[in-house]
């Protein structure tokens, strides 16, 4: 058969992809593609570059942890989307998460006054009387290992944080981001918020002044504080021996 100019080999679209013949195949074996073209007497297969440019849609698919059946079922339009369209979504918000905790991990200093509008989530809530950092560390791990246990964690909010009154800084809850639909006892709806915020890089002790720095931007610029203070820890003693390295998002919703 003479070649077409217009066609792929295998081997050359294997290539273009960085895949291996043989994924290929089993791309054809699975029905997501089919040769657009064979030759009958040496069972070489060609492709279009309208197949080639589906292949590469399914590659990308695959890496965003879709599966093979998933695939095909979305190119056949036989599957409701929107269980897939909801997984890209919880992927898009941990990579989001991920990327906003490296961004502040490669600044050198991030004393920033910053605003945010933070999200509505489900969380798992407990209060206690606590006003030193030892016995908040404990009363934020059982909590932590509570909501765990009973309900799991959602990975695409932020896993823990504390949040007290500003006048009754002892008075202090601590809250676990729980999975939507979760249930039960000390389970609530924390309510979207804007606010404002500083990252700080260093030990948990440093934190009260940070909370005094914001209020002090409030005032200067006529915001007006909601009466509570949040810290969200995004990187902390699971992560680093050294405070010096501890990242905490301290926040101050505003009205």
């Amino acid at each position: 058969m003479k070649r077409d100019d217009k066609l792929f080999s295998i081997g050359e679209i294997a290539k273009a992809l960085g895949v291996t013949r043989r994924i290929i195949l089993h791309y054809e074996e699975r029905g997501l593609i089919e040769p657009d073209k064979r030759d009958d007497a040496t069972n070489n297969r060609y492709y279009t570059i309208d197949t080639f440019t589906k292949l590469r849609s399914i590659r990308s698919l695959q890496n965003l942890g879709l599966t093979l059946d998933e695939i095909r079922d979305y190119y056949n339009d036989s599957t409701d989307l929107m269980p897939l369209i909801r997984r890209m979504e919880e992927m898009r918000d941990q990579l989001n998460l991920n990327i906003e905790k490296l961004y502040e991990r490669a600044k050198v200093s991030s004393a920033q006054v910053k605003e945010l509008e933070l999200p509505q989530q489900l969380i798992y809530r407990r209060t206690y009387r606590s006003d030193n950092v030892a016995d908040k560390t404990v009363l934020l791990r059982n909590t932590a290992l509570e909501a765990m246990r009973a309900h799991g964690t959602d990975i695409t909010r932020r896993m823990y944080f504390i949040q007290f009154p500003i006048d009754r800084p002892a008075e202090v809850s601590f809250c676990v981001a729980v999975p939507p639909g979760s249930e039960g006892e000390y389970v609530e709806t924390a309510a979207p918020m804007r606010a404002i915020c500083i990252y700080h890089h260093g030990a948990y002790e440093e934190l009260p002044a940070v909370g005094r720095q914001l209020l002090d931007y409030a005032k200067e610029h006529g915001l007006t504080p909601q009466g509570i203070l949040r810290h969200t820890y995004l990187e902390g003693p699971p992560q680093h021996k050294d405070p010096a390295k501890f990242i905490t998002q301290v926040i101050l919703p505003i009205v």
